[in-house]
């Protein structure tokens, strides 16, 4: 460690003594000299004792100066060496700096400041454990900025290159489909040197790690973000393929709009990218209608089938944060023309084959289930059935209808002239609209299908208005179906 960390401050006039007193060295040389003057007697004795008092209390007087250990302003206490206090704290600093794999530095004031202080008591064990305690280490690093703003503290300047392209790389994912064109981040992120405990450090992957965390929120809010992208008034250029200009224009058309706020991503980072992507579109065929006055009016027949086309589209994609905010269709490639469909429907009025009498509906017939005959709120009868039995048709008719209802699930309507007849709740249709039918004919099978409880045929007659054609499902008149069936 360099040597520096604290300060070592003298009281008074530092004393030229480089070595330790050595009071016998002194004391032979003193007699000596003595001797060589032919002192004798009580006069040696005088000047011998009065030489040595003087040498212990220069000795007591040294020793009285300790230095005074000062951490950030504070006294924590007394020590005579202060180069043992020194080494301390460099060692301390030397596998705190291995520990981290950084070259660390103390962070804090420490002095010694050298006092005359009797009889004071040297504590350098409890120095020792409070500057252990207390001691903030610090490291140099590069403090990465957002737009100027301090966002986290890396080790070295190649971990900003490591952090944007990885970045960029998780946003540049393509497939089949889609090619990157262009990928960036819009704010400015740059380095500036800094200061700060080692533990604040971060690598590349924990950065990145931070600016890519919350995945949901940030495509959520990306999706949210104004367009600032390109749109339909893009000139022709963008048609001829990526190039500089195409890029400039992209470039401005993102930029963010004069006097207005800047978005802010989550973690003030946003990252936007142009992509193209190349897909392809089944072209639906048209249909042209014919109207045929022989044909009944629910009647319709596909004269000429119609086949679906194919084609290539190529669309500009601009998104922040991996949420799409704008698309543009570029180009259009037709592979195959669709032909057109030509439906013939009838115009006739459907006649009327009934002959007013009814059979019972159910093969081997079946009971109506209690509380769900006729009445006001119910419009026909619940017949109980095994699922896939028959259901047959009651008089000779036309299908008006089959199909899905919500609540009816499969059911069928026949006209009979004078009267209509509808099955609910089928497990499955088995005639089509405009089909003509005989009274005993199967139609369908039961089920339970739409809002039912279990398998059972609902059924019902109505009595035409003098139409003679379905409109609305409340049109025509209910009747009780089981005075058809009295003897």
């Amino acid at each position: 460690m360099k040597p520096g960390p604290f300060d070592i401050i003298p009281a008074g006039k530092r004393p030229k003594i480089k070595k330790p007193l050595q009071l016998k060295r002194h004391f032979d040389q003193t007699v000596a000299w003595f001797r060589a003057r032919k002192m004798r007697g009580v006069y040696f004795v005088i000047a011998s004792s009065l030489l040595v008092a003087a040498l212990v209390s220069l000795q007591s007087y040294m020793s009285s100066h300790v230095y005074v250990v000062m951490f950030n302003g504070r006294e924590v206490g007394v020590v005579n060496n202060a180069r043992e206090i020194e080494n301390f704290i460099g060692e301390l600093n030397d596998r705190c700096g291995d520990l981290y794999g950084m070259n660390t530095k103390p962070g804090d004031n420490i002095a010694l400041v050298r006092e005359f202080r009797p009889h004071s008591r040297p504590e350098p064990e409890r120095v020792q454990r409070v500057i252990r305690q207390q001691l903030t280490l610090l490291t140099d690093a590069y403090m990465i900025t957002v737009d100027g703003t301090p966002l986290v503290p890396v080790n070295s300047k190649e971990d900003l290159e490591l952090v944007i392209d990885s970045i960029k790389s998780n946003y540049s994912r393509g497939s089949r489909e889609t090619k990157i064109l262009d990928i960036f981040i819009v704010e400015d992120l740059d380095l500036e040197k800094c200061t700060v405990e080692p533990e604040e450090v971060l690598n590349a992957e924990e950065v990145v790690s931070l600016l890519l965390n919350n995945r949901e929120q940030q495509n959520l809010q990306a999706a949210l973000l104004p367009d600032y992208g390109i749109n339909s008034s893009l000139d022709d250029r963008l048609l001829s393929g990526y190039d500089e200009v195409v890029y400039n224009d992209f470039m401005a058309k993102i930029a963010p709009r004069e006097n207005e706020e800047p978005v802010v991503a989550v973690n003030g980072i946003r990252v936007k990218s142009l992509e193209e992507l190349t897909v392809t579109e089944i072209i639906p065929f048209p249909v042209e209608y014919l109207y045929d006055e022989e044909m009944w009016v629910v009647q319709k027949e596909i004269t000429s089938p119609g086949k679906e086309g194919e084609k290539e589209l190529v669309y500009r994609i601009i998104r922040e944060n991996g949420a799409e905010i704008s698309r543009i269709k570029v180009r259009e490639t037709i592979f195959e023309y669709p032909v057109t469909q030509i439906e013939t429907y009838g115009l006739a009025k459907v006649p009327s084959v009934g002959t007013g009498r009814f059979i019972w509906p159910v093969e081997n017939g079946g009971e109506v289930t209690p509380g769900r005959g006729f009445s006001s709120w119910h419009t026909g009868i619940d017949i109980n059935a095994l699922s896939g039995t028959d259901i047959l048709a009651a008089d000779n008719g036309v299908v008006w209808f089959s199909g899905w209802g919500g609540s009816q699930g499969n059911y069928l309507i026949l006209y009979h002239g004078s009267y209509w007849t509808l099955y609910l709740h089928n497990s499955v249709n088995l005639v089509s609209t405009g089909t003509e039918v005989t009274q005993g004919d199967i139609i369908a099978k039961v089920g339970s299908t739409g809002r039912s409880s279990g398998p059972h045929l609902h059924f019902e007659i109505r009595i035409d208005d003098g139409t003679g054609e379905w409109h609305t499902y409340y049109q025509h008149l209910p009747v009780d179906p089981l005075q058809f069936f009295m003897p």
